[in-house]
């Protein structure tokens, strides 16, 4: 069994220039505040864990803290685009965005960062940090959950690999990983394309991922690209019987339901970043940057 995590990127900080309008609480011996803007829901596991690293440092540093997520999962760019606008109007000292879909996101956060408050953006979008003025990005190389998948399949001796994903072109920082993967795999590569709008449908995800399977029998290796997918894909192993055994599983995930797999042995490998340290991280640094 193998289990792998990845470390938080090391961060790139770019100049600010911040407009003499902007005044931090801080000058008023208040409490800063700092909103988190995310693309999915607080009860989302992955973005739980998030959360809890968010409300910590809070404590821990005196700053009120909140977290702003959509009804769904990575499906309502529309609705992420109204959380950040709502956040920017009340004038927090400090925003972290996911920053996962450009074109719908950019403008209001370079409306934020034009007003001289402070953004950190996480998890994704960090080729954007210039882009919209943002102090930095914590997180990782979006491709590279990826090409560790790929290298965990070469290593595990897999020859043709079924990868869980969304079509290319739906959300950047998912093609990036799959596009991760297909570079680094060394087999050949077969994607089951789920609709962003069928992310939450732990059922519909499953009929993809096996019409795909039984297209081609000779597929050794299944790879999800996230959370989503975790349930969908056991099910899927375990209806396969013998063949789902004698293959391959790895999935970028590392939820309670990926690790329960891997202490199993239902699984052979999980991969993320921190989540936790993703959540903490970015209210220390607007923290010492206001300071």
């Amino acid at each position: 069994m193998l289990s792998r995590k990845l470390l938080m990127a090391g961060l790139v900080p770019v100049a600010l220039s911040l407009s003499g309008a902007w005044s931090p609480s801080l000058a008023d011996d208040k409490p800063l505040s700092f909103v988190m803007v995310t693309q999915s829901p607080v009860d989302n596991p992955y973005w739980a864990v998030v959360d809890q690293g968010l409300e910590q440092a809070g404590k821990d540093l005196g700053i009120k803290v909140q977290f702003r997520g959509t009804d769904s999962d990575l499906n309502d760019p529309t609705q992420q685009k109204r959380n950040l606008e709502a956040a920017i109007a009340s004038h927090p000292d400090g925003l972290i965005v996911t920053d996962d879909n450009p074109d719908s996101l950019n403008d209001s956060i370079i409306e934020a960062t034009s007003a001289g408050i402070p953004v950190v953006l996480i998890n994704s979008g960090s080729d954007q940090v210039k882009t919209v003025g943002a102090l930095t990005y914590v997180g990782v190389d979006p491709s590279a959950p990826g090409t560790i998948g790929g290298d965990q399949f070469n290593a595990l001796g897999a020859k043709k690999a079924l990868v869980i994903t969304t079509p290319l072109g739906a959300i950047p920082f998912v093609d990036a990983r799959t596009n991760g993967f297909k570079s680094k795999f060394t087999g050949t590569t077969t994607l089951a394309e789920i609709p962003i709008n069928n992310l939450n449908d732990s059922d519909r995800i499953k009929t993809i991922t096996e019409t795909e399977l039984q297209k081609d029998p000779s597929i050794d290796g299944v790879f999800s690209i996230g959370s989503c997918c975790i349930a969908a894909m056991l099910d899927a192993k375990a209806d396969l019987g013998d063949r789902g055994k004698a293959m391959h599983w790895g999935t970028i995930d590392v939820t309670d339901a990926a690790l329960d797999a891997l202490k199993a042995k239902n699984m052979d490998f999980a991969l993320n970043a921190q989540q936790y340290a993703m959540g903490y991280y970015p209210v220390v640094i607007l923290n010492l940057f206001i300071r």
